[in-house]
């Protein structure tokens, strides 16, 4: 599936990554990050996962501008970027032993 971009949205990177929903339920997948929103397009079908942000075709999209905070955890084995959004649910992008600087930068860009 072709993720289509708003009129004024610019990509800035893709990442395959595991994600975690609000719901603890993990989905591996691939997540573009645009300079308006992020959007996670799991590789498993969308029916797998229950997720209340999930649109028709299994894209989970996150409005960067309904972000309350974003939170990178690291240690050893394991780099994340937690992210709280207004609702207060929380949504986890795990890259394993993989650096999230670029991810991160990428999601602060506005």
């Amino acid at each position: 599936m072709k993720i289509e971009l708003q009129p004024t949205e610019t990509a800035i990177d893709t990442w395959s990554i595991n994600y975690v929903g609000p719901d603890s339920r993990i989905a591996t997948g691939k997540l573009t990050v645009t300079n308006q929103r992020l959007l996670f397009l799991p590789q498993n079908a969308a029916d797998s996962l229950s997720l209340s942000v999930y649109n028709r075709k299994g894209l989970i999209v996150l409005d960067k501008s309904d972000m309350k905070a974003i939170v990178p955890q690291k240690s050893f084995l394991s780099k994340k970027v937690l992210i709280t959004m207004a609702d207060d649910s929380l949504h986890t992008f795990n890259y394993g032993v993989m650096n999230i600087d670029k991810l991160l930068a990428a999601i602060q860009n506005s």
